[in-house]
């Protein structure tokens, strides 16, 4: 052994062996000792990452320090609670909250998962305090201290399911992902790496850093793409290093990268995006740019980058998943496909989603996103007109909804698709407002939060509120595979309000976007009809009745979110004038299989 006050630089990381692996079964005693042996040198361990934590927490080490420490401890034993509560405050008091808040759900994923425990009372706490940005969790810090810990001999014994053994790592980066070294996340993954000034200058360093910023920024609103922060990735800063092992470390699939040069009143940007695993470049691209307002050109970079790039990352997942056998389709993998298909203007390619979404729950019944996505699967069939019996489809949106929420009750769309089918299929408004208010207390960047409040606030009869709501939801997902709904719930926001031509356009976009959305073909017409544009309005009816035969403007009425709203007989008679008809024999199947949304 040696001195666990002694400075060292090691980093714990996992390992897959047991200590004298191959021993077990020679005899029951030497069994029984060899059990006894693991969990003394476990015990030893964890006793030396404590020690090392709770002296650098008493002399008010600066929060980098005490994060790696903490870090260590975390991933020799996830459930460490008190390990865990001093990370979450490391991170908080380094600013970043939002690493703070995923660290309390790894606690607690990790507690549920081995334990079958909720995190205490005092970590819970801590979190409610991050959460709402409490003050006091600022503290003063007392100079950098030597991180130590003990050096262990045996380093390739692992001594349990959940034994990690110390390595010698050079560089070690405190503030890297939780899983920093572990397998890639499940979702794709992407880290934008501190770009190069090569100017020589260091006045210009700041160019280079506010591009970075602007672009994790504006990554993160591109769905379904988990985006590292950015003081995770200040280590890789100068640094030249294989994709391969950067991807290992941070645990990513994707890494930008790139330098900047100022010369005169020219930006000249060199960027690139690399598959990890296959160290590939998958898109590169030199750009030139008068400098004259620095925010104007950062702004203007980061808005052509990401549109580069974001069909760039969705494409590579595509292909990388279609290459696969079938049989060898992971939850991920089997999520995104259900997707791609739930997105597609044919009915039948939409309904092979369902196949696709219940494979994917197979694979991992703890996976939120196609739970969560499930359930607007059902909420989207309803819809469209093409459900065979909307009461079950809203009872089994419900029962996903419900239950991608206690899988990650952190997860914001889990929370906003439940408040999405609440007001849409329950006319639950208040339960809907508690949804969204939740996921956007969680990421106030939430998308599809401010997508579906919107929708809420629309029913309601609020169309300001409706108007500003979808707004910011576009601003923040631009390249958002559900853009044909933002583009119909556009339209409804601005119907309300009394802009018909701006209904119209969203509605005619919604429309170019997905030929068959059969909630942009009603919004369409009743905007035609009250923008005095009767014609026009009977003619789009004709193709809306094609997509949707049982529609009557008695069954829309009946089941409209916004029944109870003094708009309602507006938009009702706006659909009679157009030639809906007004009920049918089988009024009763009509309602029942009729929405707006």
């Amino acid at each position: 052994s040696s001195d666990p006050t002694g400075e060292s630089s090691n980093l714990v990381q996992p390992h897959s062996e047991r200590l004298l692996e191959d021993l077990d079964g020679i005899t029951p005693s030497f069994d029984h000792w060899l059990a006894a042996e693991r969990s003394r040198f476990e015990d030893r361990i964890r006793k030396i990452l404590e020690a090392e934590l709770d002296r650098l927490t008493e002399q008010s080490a600066k929060p980098e320090m005490r994060a790696a420490a903490a870090r260590r401890l975390i991933n020799f034993e996830p459930t460490h609670e008190g390990a865990a509560r001093e990370l979450m405050l490391a991170f908080a008091q380094m600013g970043d909250r939002a690493q703070a808040i995923r660290e309390f759900e790894r606690c607690r994923q990790a507690l549920q998962t081995v334990l079958d425990l909720p995190p205490s009372k005092d970590t819970t706490a801590l979190y409610e305090a991050i959460r709402l940005d409490a003050p006091q969790l600022a503290s003063p810090v007392a100079p950098e201290q030597p991180i130590s810990a003990e050096l262990i001999e045996t380093a390739s014994a692992a001594l349990s399911p959940v034994r990690w053994t110390i390595e010698k790592q050079s560089n070690f980066n405190p503030t890297a992902g939780y899983d920093a070294g572990h397998e890639l996340r499940r979702e794709p993954s992407i880290a934008v790496l501190p770009f190069r000034n090569l100017a020589g200058d260091p006045s210009h360093d700041f160019v280079a850093e506010g591009l970075v910023e602007d672009l994790i920024e504006a990554l993160s609103r591109v769905p379904n793409f988990f985006v590292i922060s950015r003081l995770s990735t200040l280590a890789f800063r100068n640094q030249d290093r294989h994709p391969r092992e950067i991807g290992n470390v941070l645990g990513v699939r994707y890494v930008l990268s790139g330098s900047v040069r100022v010369l005169g009143d020219r930006l000249r940007l060199t960027i690139e995006l690399t598959d990890t695993q296959l160290g590939a470049a998958l898109w590169f691209s030199k750009l030139d740019e008068r400098f004259l307002d620095l925010f104007e050109v950062q702004d203007r970079l980061t808005e052509m980058i990401v549109r580069k790039v974001a069909p760039y990352l969705h494409a590579a997942e595509m292909n990388r998943i279609r290459i696969k056998r079938p049989d060898s389709l992971e939850a991920y993998d089997l999520f995104l496909r259900a997707q791609e298909n739930m997105h597609n203007s044919s009915r039948a390619v939409f309904e092979t989603s369902e196949t696709l979404f219940d494979a994917a729950i197979a694979k991992d019944p703890n996976y939120a996103a196609p739970l969560a996505w499930r359930a607007y699967w059902h909420v989207l069939r309803v819809g469209q007109g093409w459900s065979p019996d909307p009461g079950d489809d809203a009872v089994q949106a419900d029962r996903f909804a419900r239950s991608a929420i206690e899988c990650n009750s952190m997860e914001p769309m889990a929370l906003a698709v439940h408040g999405h089918v609440a007001s849409y299929l329950y006319k639950d408004f208040d339960l809907a407002f508690r949804r969204f208010d939740t996921a956007l207390s969680i990421n106030a960047n939430a998308a599809p939060a401010w997508l579906w409040s919107a929708a809420a606030q629309a029913w309601m009869g609020n169309g300001p509120l409706a108007v500003e709501q979808i707004n910011k939801a576009m601003a923040l997902s631009p390249f958002d595979p559900l853009m044909y709904a933002y583009s119909g719930i556009a339209a409804m926001a601005y119907l309300v309000d009394g802009q018909f031509e701006r209904a119209i356009e969203c509605a005619l976009r919604a429309l170019r976007e997905n030929r068959t959305y059969t909630s942009a073909y009603r919004q369409l017409v009743i905007a035609l009809v009250l923008a005095g544009r009767e014609d026009e309005a009977r003619a789009s009816a004709r193709r809306l009745l094609e997509l949707e035969p049982q529609l009557t403007v008695s069954g829309f009425r009946h089941r409209y979110p916004g029944s109870a709203s003094a708009h309602a007989d507006l938009l009702c008679d706006a659909l009679a004038k157009a030639g809906i008809p007004t009920s049918s024999p089988k009024t009763d199947k009509s309602e029942n299989a009729t929405r707006t949304g």
